[in-house]
């Protein structure tokens, strides 16, 4: 039986393993505070010789996005042939970039009362970047929505302060947050497919170069790009999490090329293989640490997301049982409107007065672990509503 799919279809399996990982990562970053529950719902601690479920949501989400580039760029240079897909990906980094700058700077403004300036900042991000409507009727409405955005963001950032520290008391890089972290890896891997997909056995020698990029930083080989290094954090944001990128983009492009079922799954389970064995042999050199985002780490997460996939895309797109589909199709095609929101409401109920729902004053065990699945679905049935009234997030 051969899996049906063309260049610039979409695959039922990618929106599920994409569906899956959000609302996974919802529920991660909700439980996260609760007092008294599994280990395995928490990350593993730096050091520790293992890792757990919650090390492997954001490599998943960073697979996934790799996984799709070869179909996004096909479609985009299917419907806009006369544009630059190569300015497309720049926008849209910036954009992710943007966002991730403005979350990780959220929580440490003085200037007026912090959950407010939040719930405006997302308010003001859902709004800029909304896709255009599907019909002409509302384009005007759109537009100045857009701009009302846009102007709610420059105010924010305009009266913006942090408590003076030792360079700045405004907006600072940090770590980009996961949206930046997530534009970085999106970034790369497209750049390589876009100038690789023509020559694509050299898609394999790019985790190689990336993780040589990472033992460089760490050995200190790159001390001498001084506040650079410091700013971009190359070993992590341009070494380690484009590698899984790349990762889930070796994977795409197998899909991408009609490859038969059995020769795809071949292909797919011995590349698993391989990325455990390297994990595997590159443990003595830093070990398991999500946070410092280590190779063995990231290797043996993009074998687990492999494995995943290869669960997911036989049920799915070979078996052709592809009812969940269904339910998982509002968080897949609307993602970053799903995830804005469900950090934009831990601060509006920080200004409604039920901040310990969220997890200022967490629950314990079993109670902290059913709020937090509460949530994830308040969050999904609220994602499914505004779709379906036309409310899309697009970079």
């Amino acid at each position: 039986m051969t899996a049906k799919s063309t260049n610039t279809n979409r695959i039922v399996s990618i929106d599920v393993f994409r569906g899956l990982t959000i609302l996974l990562m919802i529920f991660v970053n909700d439980v996260a505070g609760v007092l008294e529950i599994p280990l395995w719902l928490k990350h593993a601690a730096p050091g520790s010789p293992g890792m757990t479920l919650v090390d492997v949501v954001f490599p998943a989400f960073l697979f996934i996005v790799g996984l799709a580039i070869p179909f996004a760029i096909a479609r985009r240079e299917a419907q806009f042939p006369e544009k630059s897909v190569l300015l497309h990906i720049v926008i849209r980094t910036a954009g992710l970039l943007a966002i991730g700058l403005l979350m990780l700077n959220g929580p440490a403004v003085t200037s007026m009362n912090k959950a407010w300036w939040n719930v405006l900042m997302y308010t003001g991000a859902i709004l800029f970047w909304s896709a255009p409507p599907r019909t002409k009727k509302y384009i005007s409405l759109h537009r100045i929505l857009k701009g009302l955005g846009f102007v709610l963001l420059l105010i924010l950032l305009i009266i913006f302060r942090r408590e003076a520290g030792d360079t700045t008391s405004w907006i600072r890089t940090g770590w980009w947050g996961i949206l930046g972290e997530i534009g970085f890896a999106y970034l790369i891997a497209s750049l390589l497919w876009l100038y690789l997909r023509k020559k694509p056995y050299l898609l394999f020698f790019a985790p190689v170069v990336l993780l040589l990029l990472y033992i460089a930083d760490r050995s200190g080989q790159l001390d001498f790009l001084g506040k650079i290094k410091d700013i971009f954090y190359i070993g992590s944001h341009l070494g380690i999490h484009p590698l899984i990128a790349v990762c889930g983009l070796i994977c795409g492009r197998w899909i991408f090329e009609n490859q038969e079922p059995s020769k795809l799954m071949k292909h797919m389970g011995i590349f698993a293989v391989i990325l455990t064995l390297s994990g595997y042999l590159l443990y003595g050199l830093y070990g398991i640490d999500k946070v410092a985002a280590t190779p063995s780490w990231a290797l043996y997460s993009s074998a687990i997301c492999v494995l995943l996939f290869m669960l997911i895309y036989w049920i799915m797109d070979v078996k052709n049982k592809a009812s969940a589909y269904g339910f998982f199709k509002p968080v897949a095609a609307n993602p970053l409107l799903a995830y804005l929101l469900h950090v934009q409401f831990i601060y509006f109920f920080q200004i409604i007065g039920i901040a310990g729902f969220y997890g200022s004053e967490p629950g314990a065990g079993i109670i902290g672990i059913l709020r937090a699945i509460v949530y994830t679905g308040f969050i999904y049935i609220l994602t499914r509503l505004l779709s379906r009234a036309g409310i899309r997030l697009k970079l």
